[in-house]
């Protein structure tokens, strides 16, 4: 293989992330950070939290299914590791030694993939606290279900939760700086875009994940507003 094949090689995108994987990602810290913004609101203002707080739902039931029936890359078989994987990759990273094979190539890397995992829990948590929680001031729309105490408590964890989630959002974005730095690889590029270049010698499909149509993207999203919204 030439010098010049190989410059063209490199330089070849190849579709990584599908249309609906990007649209969630993007709406979803969106949604998130619109929700911090309102968690102190009260009173007639306070349904632009609940509202924010539906739509994550929507979108955490969305992504559950989307890692079942999505793209290559977007399904939760291709990006959770076993965790000798993740510990190798942690400790290469820490050496600051980490190339783009050993970051996990194509998709999410294999430390990626469990903190996409860890952030779906945390959301999950977060939503289901949030529906029971209730203190002297305004209350999810489920407190009056539990006792008063039981719903204070929910609270207690809701406002912890909220911690930890940004925690986990801080390790995720530094993460995703480090590893496009170290590895020249733009992560943030490729998730706007869906595609990454294509490197000599790597295990890449040519042609790519198959382009998903915008009418599935809007009809997958109607799906999820639509059971936001009855719910």
């Amino acid at each position: 293989m030439t010098d010049d094949s190989l410059i063209k090689i490199k330089k070849e995108p190849v579709r990584v992330w599908d249309l609906p994987t990007r649209v969630f990602h993007w709406t979803l810290a969106v949604l998130v950070v619109f929700a911090l913004i309102t968690s102190e609101a009260e009173g007639g203002l306070f349904w632009t939290h609940l509202a924010a707080g539906y739509g994550v739902m929507g979108l955490v039931v969305f992504r559950l299914v989307w890692g079942v029936i999505g793209t290559r890359h977007a399904r939760f078989t291709d990006f959770v590791r076993p965790w000798a994987v993740v510990r190798d990759h942690i400790k290469a990273m820490l050496r600051s030694s980490l190339s783009r094979s050993m970051a996990g190539s194509v998709g999410h890397t294999p430390a990626g993939g469990w903190m996409i995992i860890a952030l779906l829990a945390a959301l999950a948590l977060l939503i289901a606290t949030g529906f029971f929680a209730g203190d002297e001031g305004d209350k999810g729309p489920l407190a009056h279900y539990i006792g008063a105490w039981l719903a204070d408590a929910m609270s207690e964890a809701h406002e912890s939760l909220n911690g930890l989630l940004w925690t986990l959002v801080g390790v995720h974005v530094g993460g995703v700086l480090f590893v496009s730095y170290t590895t020249k690889d733009n992560l943030i590029r490729a998730m706007w875009t869906g595609r990454k270049e294509q490197i000599a010698g790597e295990d890449i499909p040519a042609a790519g994940i198959p382009r998903v149509a915008l009418s599935v993207t809007v009809g997958v999203v109607a799906v999820v507003a639509i059971v936001a919204a009855a719910w």
